[in-house]
């Protein structure tokens, strides 16, 4: 199925879903909902609160349907509902009192050996990717790994498309920078 016509598919989609049709929620919640997830993980760097985001964020897709313009595609409009419940824990995030250091806890980073072997994987990657600032994480993981186009990835993070072209420019350069390490 071409991107065209899965748009026009998601477009037809938010139209039933606009009239209550639950099996077209469905249908479009299989379609969108890994992609969703692993952008607010990208987001979040927590599994739950990503579950929590798609799980609000389709409940928007539900109650809104029918204010969806067109302006954007289906699929950016719905990242971009997402993106907005992601900021919205994470400044519920920085209003939590963090609680003292607990010493206890073992040390998580990995040993010399440990790193050298993740270098030869696509875990290495993962791990440079997980290391950049939550801006240039969600750029990576829109364009490279969710194959956004760069219009796409400026919808649903609501910036300009050239803010987008120097988020993943600066990126790039962090990813060789670690990688190279």
């Amino acid at each position: 199925m071409s991107a065209r016509d899965e748009e026009t598919g998601d477009q037809e989609l938010l139209a039933r879903i606009a009239a209550g049709d639950m099996t077209a929620m469905r249908a479009l919640y299989l379609r969108h909902a890994a992609v969703v997830e692993r952008f607010a993980r990208s987001r979040l760097n927590d599994p739950a609160e990503a579950a929590d985001v798609l799980h609000n964020t389709m409940l928007d897709v539900w109650r809104n349907a029918a204010t969806f313009g067109g302006r954007s595609a289906v699929r950016s409009w719905m990242l971009s509902i997402a993106r907005n419940k992601a900021v919205d824990l994470i400044r519920k995030r920085a209003r939590t009192e963090l609680a003292e250091p607990d010493d206890t806890l073992p040390d998580d980073a990995p040993d010399p050996e440990a790193a050298l072997a993740a270098a030869q994987d696509a875990q290495r990657v993962r791990d440079c990717v997980a290391k950049l600032g939550e801006r240039h994480r969600a750029a990576v993981q829109l364009a490279y790994f969710e194959e956004m186009s760069v219009a796409e990835i400026a919808a649903a993070e609501q910036v300009a498309e050239g803010t987008v072209k120097t988020r993943l420019f600066h990126a790039r350069k962090l990813l060789m920078r670690c990688l190279s390490r």
